[in-house]
């Protein structure tokens, strides 16, 4: 196999592989996400992570609203990062009391409708 085919199969892999949760989706989208009443929700994050940036996605393919701190350029962000225990963003917080820390969309759809039905 000529060096040009074995760079492009490698192109190809590393694609398909930093892309195989938007082909998932693609394949077997997730059930949509709803929230029936008033949820105050707080997304602690930094610009340059990554996982926030998949849970904008989230929040933004959901039409979920929520406030963004954060931690690194916000005084009150980084505050209430610490009150939480840091140790990583993102950290979602519903109505002040329910943390999910990471990006978790499961735990985001069940902490929402859990909120709703309260």
């Amino acid at each position: 196999m000529s060096k040009i085919k074995i760079l492009l199969l490698g192109c190809l892999v590393v694609g398909l592989y930093q892309n195989w949760e938007l082909i998932g989706n693609t394949l077997s989208p997730p059930p949509a996400v709803t929230v029936s009443g008033p949820v105050h929700i707080v997304l602690y994050a930094t610009q340059w992570c990554g996982y926030c940036a998949k849970t904008r996605k989230f929040f933004a393919r959901n039409s979920i609203p929520y406030q963004e701190l954060d931690v690194e350029k916000s005084e009150q962000g980084r505050i209430d990062y610490q009150k939480f225990g840091g140790g990583g963003v993102p950290i979602i917080v519903l109505n002040g009391s329910t943390v999910i820390r990471g990006f978790d969309p499961e735990a985001i759809q069940e902490a929402l409708q859990q909120k709703t039905l309260e």
